[in-house]
């Protein structure tokens, strides 16, 4: 994954949502916000609303 992460990051892409198994049944996505290192988990109809923010 880190390899996807650079990826983004060396395209400028701001945000990078995580999405697998556990998130997948809990109905969240983790958020990684790639200016900051910061990653949060948030409920997936509330996704676009977090990263407008």
């Amino acid at each position: 994954m880190a390899k996807q992460f650079k990826s983004a990051d060396d395209k400028g892409i701001p945000y990078v949502a995580i999405i697998g198994g556990n998130e997948m049944q809990q109905g969240i996505v983790t958020i990684k916000d790639m200016r900051t290192g910061e990653q949060k988990a948030v409920k997936q109809e509330d996704l676009i609303h977090t990263i407008q923010a």
